[in-house]
């Protein structure tokens, strides 16, 4: 069978009409799954979240939006920042908490905070400061590998990260350098 010039160009035509659109499906297909990861299957605005144990509150959150992620990479992002308070068993506020950002990685367990963190303990009048703190849930570790600032009653110490478990009541400064106060009596 012989085709014509004109024959063989609209069969490439054709073709090619073909491939592109099988293409262009594969990637519509692609683009799709990827959308439902880059938008929010929930978003919250003005959260005023509560957790309590046998109606004990122990944390207290707000947050101006929260967007609710699923799938492999489920998530709670705080885009606006938050803000936590955390209360002891006399249901007084002995730590609260305030960054940025944050997010909430479900599948991890772990919690990331960015920018501007402050960590204020009223039990030791210790308040720390620093760009990035990583909650470990499962294994009860805070931590930051960021430059971290502590001012205490005993002075103000700097440090290159920190360690502590998630109660904040062991914390190690990295590489400590500072201002001790000694008070005279």
């Amino acid at each position: 069978m012989k085709f014509h010039n004109k024959t063989k160009k609209r069969l490439g035509l054709v073709l090619l009409g073909l491939i592109s659109f099988s293409l262009f499906s594969c990637n519509n297909k692609i683009k799709e799954k990827e959308d439902k990861n880059i938008h929010p299957m929930q978003t919250i605005i003005n959260a005023n979240i509560i957790r309590s144990v046998d109606a004990d509150v122990e944390v207290e959150l707000k947050s101006d939006i929260i967007h609710n992620f699923d799938g492999d990479n489920a998530r709670m992002v705080f885009p606006k920042g938050v803000r936590a308070w955390f209360y002891d068993d006399m249901q007084k506020v002995n730590t609260y908490l305030e960054a940025d950002y944050a997010i909430n990685y479900q599948n991890s367990n772990q919690v990331l905070l960015r920018d501007s963190i402050m960590i204020i303990d009223y039990v030791k009048k210790d308040t720390i400061y620093c760009q990035e703190l990583i909650w470990e849930k499962s294994l009860k570790r805070v931590y930051s590998n960021k430059p971290v600032m502590r001012i205490g009653v005993n002075g103000i110490a700097y440090g290159d990260g920190f360690e502590s478990n998630e109660r904040m009541d062991s914390l190690r400064i990295k590489n400590p350098r500072g201002t001790q106060y000694i008070y005279e009596e």
